[in-house]
């Protein structure tokens, strides 16, 4: 099975907006990499490689997990350039033909998508999971929101009114379960 992992990529504002501290944060994103790869699951993220897409890939990878990285060379919409060194820390390159390409295969090709916390990017990747939803398709199975790193506990109203009944909030304790389908 496939998994993709949406995150947020600036960490000292993640913290500040979560209220938690930046250690911790980033050992439990290891835990989640770390029970990723030992579920024996790929792992999809995309080529801007930073922060909580960082700690958790590297994880993944260092026990044992062989990342599947999507980029695009097209920066009509977006830059590339500041993320294409990314690609060598990759073991599965996917390009696809754009940035809306690729986000859009980010949340749409997987079994499974985990989110370690909301930014406005992810906000915008989790758009393009409720218009899949609405329109009944993508191949996602699961949407789950790692419980430590959301606020309140839930997802917005504006996404979770039509994608609840694939949604669930768990703690890292309980990911391990979580990603059996």
């Amino acid at each position: 099975m496939k998994i993709s992992l949406l995150g947020p990529t600036n960490m000292k504002k993640f913290s500040s907006i979560i209220g938690r501290d930046l250690g911790q944060i980033e050992s439990e994103a290891r835990e989640i990499g770390r029970i990723i790869a030992k579920s024996g699951n790929q792992l999809v993220v995309v080529f801007n490689y930073a922060g909580m897409l960082k700690l958790v890939g590297d994880s993944y990878k260092s026990n044992g997990g062989k990342l599947e990285m999507l980029y695009t060379e097209n920066d009509y919409d977006w830059y590339t350039k500041p993320y294409m060194d990314h690609l060598g820390e990759a073991d599965v390159k996917v390009k696809t033909d754009g940035w809306h390409d690729m986000l859009l295969k980010l949340v749409k090709d997987s079994d499974i998508v985990v989110c370690a916390g909301l930014s406005a990017g992810v906000f915008a990747e989790l758009g393009y999971m409720k218009w899949n939803t609405q329109e009944k398709k993508g191949s996602v199975k699961s949407l789950i929101g790692i419980k430590e790193f959301i606020r309140d506990w839930k997802f917005p109203p504006e996404l979770s009114f039509e994608m609840n009944h694939f949604m669930s909030i768990v703690p890292v304790s309980e990911l391990e379960n979580a990603l059996k389908l």
